[in-house]
């Protein structure tokens, strides 16, 4: 068995893809930065006193709140859950889920987890804008930060 290259990822050095003018989502991880299969982690920024259109999915998500000002709100179906730094909210299949940052002067800064990249549908939206899946700010930087240059 062929071992793999393990692989650093900063959020910092991901380009964000902007979604429309009150949300962005960065690729943190997927199989084409990856190299190999692994579970699909999105960070999500939505600009205070914003909220998402909100969907529904065949597959379940998780979203772990990271940075969120107070009230901050993740819908599900019709039912408000006050959420705060350190959520995770376990969404099955077919719940109607938004994000309500309308009463916040903060940004809502959370991760979205799926078992596979194509699950989330900004994958394909960023493969189309851009040609791949993820852009890096700066192509050097796993070797800046380990000092390797």
């Amino acid at each position: 068995m062929e071992k793999k290259q393990w692989k650093l990822v900063n959020a910092e050095n991901v380009e964000a893809y902007v979604c429309d003018e009150t949300y962005s989502s960065k690729m943190l991880t997927g199989d084409e930065m990856a190299g190999m299969p692994v579970i699909n982690i999105n960070e999500g920024t939505l600009k205070p006193f914003s909220r998402t259109a909100g969907g529904e999915h065949d597959e379940t998500e998780i979203y772990y709140m990271v940075d969120c000002g107070d009230p901050s709100y993740v819908v599900l179906d019709d039912e408000y859950v006050k959420v705060k730094n350190g959520d995770i909210i376990i969404i099955p299949p077919h719940v109607f889920h938004w994000i309500d940052n309308t009463q916040c002067d903060k940004p809502f800064k959370l991760f979205t987890f799926w078992p596979r990249q194509e699950q989330n549908g900004v994958f394909f939206v960023r493969q189309n804008a851009w040609g791949t899946s993820v852009r890096n700010l700066d192509a050097d930087y796993t070797q800046k930060r380990l000092n390797r240059h």
